[in-house]
């Protein structure tokens, strides 16, 4: 893809993402988005949804330097799946909502798909203001791009990533729209506009980042 593509493609990204309604930030890297949304969200109490992106941009710890967050995976990882489902309850409570996306379209939407709910659930409503952090490997073209990527791409990384017993984890290639009780695929958010009365920014890092 030439310069010129690549800079259209993203402009036009950005200007269907604010004519939906929401505020947008891009990044060149994601040091600079780190940055910037340390210096953004302060004294508040933040939810994370589940995210390698989050990981990689390393903002549990930045965030935790002036906030209290509320990570649902790393209370899991410590405590077990009370532990989780009991700080994936409180995360829905807080004043700042972070997660990623498993796909973002040129035409503005953003589109999860979610195992147990707590992050699906925690980008729809509740929060002062929730941020979309992603990558840029996450941009497709149209609704249909974005759930192939998610069956292609997303699911079966993440099933292998979480060591689910699924045929996707396995074979790592696709979906295979399984009965499996690790099943991941459970529910999928498409956002075709921003939710209404409270704030939504998507932060746009023109790196590959995330699943």
């Amino acid at each position: 893809m030439s310069d010129t593509t690549y800079e259209e493609r993203i402009v036009r990204t950005i200007e269907a993402f604010r004519k939906n309604r929401y505020e947008v930030s891009r990044f060149a890297e994601r040091t600079a988005a780190a940055d910037y949304l340390a210096r953004e969200i302060r004294g508040k109490r933040v939810g994370f949804g589940d995210s390698e992106t989050l990981r990689a941009l390393s903002l549990y710890e930045r965030l935790s330097e002036h906030n209290e967050v509320v990570d649902p995976p790393r209370a899991g990882h410590v405590g077990g799946i009370e532990a989780f489902l009991a700080a994936g309850r409180e995360a829905l409570m807080t004043d700042i909502f972070v997660l990623s996306a498993n796909a973002i379209t040129e035409e503005g939407q953003i589109l999860n798909m979610d195992g147990a709910g707590n992050r699906v659930a925690g980008s729809l409503f509740g929060h002062e203001k929730t941020y979309f952090v992603v990558g840029i490997n996450k941009l497709v073209p149209n609704i249909e791009a974005g759930i192939d990527r998610i069956h292609r791409i997303a699911a079966p990384r993440n099933a292998h990533r979480k060591g689910k017993k699924t045929p996707c984890a396995a074979a790592g290639d696709r979906c295979y729209d399984c009965a499996a009780l690790e099943r991941i695929c459970n529910a999928l958010t498409i956002h075709y506009k921003k939710m209404s009365y409270r704030p939504m920014e998507l932060v746009l890092i023109e790196e590959e980042l995330g699943l």
